[in-house]
């Protein structure tokens, strides 16, 4: 605790009540960094799990967008072939044409003319047919991945849009935080220099009253007849 004399003439008492204002300050700054580290640092991994969780389904739906495309004809006579290959061997399509083509099978067997051209053209048509029935029905199924696709995409760039918020919200309370603890700082500075100049004017004082003393106003002092 600041004496007397060193509160009268220093400003010790302003100095000790800065020091303090500082001190607490500086652990405000601290705390309020490590507050803002541990919430920066949950929202970003929460936000990067988010994100990986919509990968595989980006990644899936992509993929599907990507076949429509290939069916659709634009990537050339390539992307046709795919088309047609994954159409084909669906399993919904190839099971569906494996039965019928047993049944036609059994049912030329019967008739003893399974090896007969009249069988052969009879599973041309019947998987001609089978394609022109439900080539659409799949091409429609695949269709859909493209809203799903730009979905997952969309949802994958909002967390990028939170994310870079969350960077501009942490920077702007952590300047926010470093101007309390300034402001803070400053105000302690000005508190001691306030008290250090009230000191040096009652220093000053004191000392000009005993001039005047020793000049002309003390007991047996130079202005004094006896």
């Amino acid at each position: 605790m600041a004496s007397f004399l060193s509160t009268l003439f220093g400003g010790g008492a302003e100095r000790e009540a800065a020091d303090k204002n500082r001190a607490l300050y500086q652990d405000y700054g601290q705390k309020g960094m490590g507050y803002l580290d541990t919430g920066f640092t949950g929202a970003k991994d929460a936000l990067a799990t988010a994100k990986g969780e919509y990968a595989p389904l980006s990644a899936l739906y992509n993929k599907g967008s990507a076949l429509y495309a290939d069916a659709l004809g634009v990537n050339g006579a390539d992307g046709g072939k795919r088309a047609t290959d994954a159409f084909q061997t669906g399993p919904g399509y190839k099971f569906t044409l494996n039965t019928g083509l047993d049944a036609i099978n059994r049912r030329r067997a019967a008739a003893g003319m399974l090896d007969s051209g009249n069988s052969d053209l009879d599973a041309i048509k019947f998987g001609t047919g089978l394609a022109d029935q439900t080539y659409n029905g799949w091409l429609n199924n695949i269709g859909g991945y493209d809203n799903k696709a730009l979905t997952a995409a969309g949802a994958m760039a909002g967390v990028d849009t939170n994310l870079a918020n969350l960077y501009q919200t942490d920077a702007n309370n952590r300047v926010n935080l470093q101007g309390n603890v300034t402001s803070g700082n400053a105000g302690a500075n000005t508190l001691q220099a306030q008290g250090e100049a009230a000191g040096a004017k009652n220093l000053l004082g004191a000392g000009l009253g005993v001039a005047s003393m020793a000049l002309g106003g003390g007991v047996g002092g130079p202005g004094r007849r006896s």
